[in-house]
């Protein structure tokens, strides 16, 4: 049973970084992207990286691909790329860019939305084959994002991630203080002291800033992710048709069929929330317990439920609307890259519980900074997502009585990292 209602969630996306400001910001953003390849492109000073050359001759050395990525470019229409080609300039050229504070959102994502909301596309971006290629690329932007050269962008200008714009958005959660008084930084010195984009984002709190609710009651459970809340879920069965409207849990796809733990919690509770691009990226542990298990699954990256296939996507419809993709987040936590660490609770009353990071678009390297056998206490860091916001997921057994408080159980609500979220009794 889900309590996810028709809440429309597109403010929260739009404003966290997921959507574009609107419909005309993006078409301009494309076709200005495009021109700029081509215009590249006729003078001779555009050449593909090597990461992309390997990509182009994979989709020209596998028939199957050759003819998948003909088809999910059946009937697209300007200014989305109409072709492989013009996809892959885009990879090219945005692989070469740190991203910029602004109208956009996830690069990548807003190049191949499109195709994504196609038949063709949901069957191509399963390929596992594929999913290496794209794994590939994100690793050289990863590089490129980890260097000094990616800090252009960390200034005050129009598109920096300084601007007051973006100073309002990323400080807006933190009760008036300032983006210098919540982060560690050094701000009197050039990019705030961040050695590149990639701290940046990983930026950390000040210590006193998302201390821990309740720190001497031990039947509380914290928030493991500055987030907004997706999907509470409970009765959650071993397997369910999670590709089909309504985005049920299916519990056994969701844990890899873990042989261990994944039984345990058939019939358990769930609760969804994902991060904003503007926000805050680590994950901290929800209980105080042992690390019990830890597994990394290699998943999708570009897959939406099949459900939405063909739905009205962000140039189409009402910008109230939230776009295929973003309507799919239950579903991606059967498919999509992610990382289990399963905690074993040291009140008996939480028991075995289940820390789920799932990535989301280009969003999706999770690094895990604990160790199985581990012990941690509630708020103690778990890892991090790398290049910006992306989704997470709590599970618990069917035996946890656990109770969400009124301030965190309802989709659309803001949920603080390391705040008292649930109960147990």
């Amino acid at each position: 049973m889900s309590s996810r209602s028709s809440l429309c969630l597109a403010d929260h996306f739009r404003k966290g970084g997921w959507l574009p400001a609107s419909r005309e910001v993006l078409q301009k953003w494309l076709a200005d992207a495009l021109k700029e390849c081509a215009d590249n492109a006729s003078r001779g000073t555009f050449t593909l990286l090597p990461v992309i050359a390997e990509f182009e001759a994979f989709i020209l050395n596998n028939a199957e691909m050759y003819m998948r990525f003909h088809q999910m470019f059946e009937g697209a229409t300007s200014p989305f790329p109409t072709d492989y080609k013009k996809l892959l300039l885009l990879f090219n050229k945005i692989i070469q860019e740190a991203p910029t504070y602004g109208a956009i959102g996830p690069p990548i994502y807003m190049v191949i939305s499109q195709a994504m909301d196609t038949q063709g596309g949901f069957t191509t971006f399963l390929s596992t084959e594929l999913n290496k290629q794209f794994k590939r690329i994100f690793a050289h932007w990863a590089d490129f994002l980890n260097t000094e050269r990616s800090r252009y962008v960390l200034n005050d200008k129009e598109g920096g991630w300084f601007s007051e714009p973006a100073l309002i958005e990323m400080q807006k959660h933190f009760d008036g203080l300032t983006f210098d008084e919540t982060f560690e930084c050094l701000p009197y010195l050039a990019h705030k002291g961040f050695s590149s984009w990639e701290h940046f984002f990983n930026r950390t709190f000040r210590p006193h800033v998302r201390t821990l609710e309740f720190p001497e009651r031990d039947d509380i459970i914290n928030g493991a992710c500055e987030s907004v809340l997706y999907n509470i879920a409970t009765a959650v069965k071993e397997r369910d048709t999670f590709w089909l409207k309504g985005e049920p849990y299916s519990l056994m796809h969701m844990l890899n069929h873990d042989p261990d733990y994944a039984e345990q919690f058939v019939g358990g509770t769930v609760f969804q929330g994902f991060l904003e691009v503007t926000g805050y990226h680590r994950w901290h542990s929800p209980v105080t317990g042992t690390i019990k298990k830890i597994v990394h699954i290699e998943g999708t990256y570009f897959v939406q439920s099949p459900a939405t296939l063909g739905e009205p996507s962000m140039l189409e419809d009402s910008e109230a609307d939230v776009p295929p993709f973003l309507r799919s987040l239950a579903f991606i936590t059967s498919l999509t890259t992610r990382a289990l660490i399963f905690i074993e609770s040291s009140n008996p009353l939480i028991g075995l519980m289940c820390f789920m990071a799932i990535g989301m678009t280009e969003i999706s390297t999770c690094e895990v900074t604990v160790q199985e056998n581990q012990s941690v206490t509630r708020g103690d860091q778990l890892g991090m997502f790398h290049f910006g916001g992306s989704s997470h997921v709590l599970v618990f057994c069917p035996e946890t009585n656990i109770t969400f408080f009124s301030e965190y159980d309802t989709p659309g609500q803001h949920v603080k990292v390391r705040a008292a979220i649930a109960g147990v009794a």
